[in-house]
């Protein structure tokens, strides 16, 4: 992590300053896992890792024996139902078509699949592709599907919660649903989450499941889908564990930085320092703000003293927005045309 080479700086992918976060997002699923149907949300503004922090949660959940399933919302595709869950879903069944090694979980899931579902998980090949590729030749006719039907919706719904319950029972193993940028999420999609959830121990046959959604602080009101979610869990007495992420503190940026460059925090402090006032301490626009000032060699590789020097007063003199897209924006905007 920060070696150095002419290539350029390079970032690492450890998480900093949240190590109490992903603990209680451990314990959450743990929980879950174990009986209590329980879920959890995080949220923060733009860029201050709630993504990330959630990632590296997926990391355990995978080690532990665990299924990952992860999907993100868009702010243009917000009148297409199930895009997240889709895109979940169809990842997952791309990763088991990546090596022949996963030919006999991909046989065992297209089994059982079709003996869950019969016919009607063709009808799930419309949003998800790589199942098809699952699935085999065998194929519905094209007339089997109806797009007039006035309970599409309530159909795909269902065929969605019933895949998750195929694939946790064909390994007995939990699956973990994530979920990001729930403030675009369409109310198809919450309903099918709230499905899954309060169903979750209704029956002698019970599902391991657990769910963790990311959104940005402040958008989420009481119109929202998700709010409906939140009170439906109450009512139904289902917990949830909130986590809201906060801006890095300044020990900890150092901490970052110092990593990044491997030189001893106490010679980083200056640097860091000026990058907290700039940055605020949003650890997507420190890792951005860092790339953009070695690409402009005022964060430079010193052959002649084999570590990372950089030029504090011309940092510090570096005009920056107050807001990381906009930032983002800008150093789009300063790469080469070609």
């Amino acid at each position: 992590m920060g070696r150095l080479s002419m290539t350029g700086l390079q970032l690492g992918n450890t998480v900093f300053g949240r190590n109490e976060e992903l603990s209680s997002l451990k314990e959450c699923y743990r929980r879950s896992v174990s009986g209590k149907t329980e879920f959890a949300f995080i949220s923060g503004h733009a860029g201050i890792g709630k993504s990330f922090l959630t990632y590296e949660f997926g990391k355990h959940v995978i080690m532990s024996g665990g299924i990952f399933l992860a999907g993100k919302f868009d702010q243009l595709q917000q009148g297409k139902p199930f895009s997240a869950l889709a895109v979940a879903f169809n990842g997952y069944c791309g990763m088991l078509m990546q090596s022949s090694e996963l030919q006999k979980r991909r046989e065992v899931v297209a089994s059982k699949l079709r003996s869950s579902l019969g016919r009607e998980v063709y009808y799930l090949t419309k949003i998800i592709p790589y199942l098809n590729d699952i699935l085999g030749s065998e194929q519905s006719d094209d007339t089997f599907y109806d797009d007039d039907c006035v309970d599409a919706q309530r159909r795909l719904q269902y065929l969605l919660c019933q895949f998750l319950e195929v694939l946790s029972s064909s390994y007995d193993a939990p699956v973990t649903l994530f979920l990001d940028d729930l403030q675009w999420a369409d109310s198809a999609s919450i309903a099918a989450v709230t499905q899954l959830l309060c169903s979750t121990g209704s029956s002698s046959k019970q599902k391991q499941f657990f769910f963790v959604g990311c959104h940005r602080e402040g958008i989420i009101d009481s119109a929202h889908p998700v709010w409906a979610l939140v009170c439906r869990a109450e009512l139904l007495g289902v917990s949830f564990t909130s986590l809201k992420l906060d801006s890095m503190a300044e020990d900890t940026l150092n901490a970052m930085v110092s990593e990044t460059l491997c030189v001893l925090p106490r010679l980083t402090r200056t640097l860091s320092n000026i990058i907290y006032r700039k940055s605020r301490g949003n650890p997507l626009f420190v890792s951005q703000l860092m790339l953009s000032l070695n690409k402009k060699n005022l964060i430079f590789p010193s052959l002649s003293r084999r570590r990372w020097e950089w030029d504090n007063e011309k940092i510090m003199s570096q005009k920056l927005p107050d807001d990381v897209a906009v930032f983002f924006s800008q150093s789009i905007a300063d790469l080469p045309s070609n």
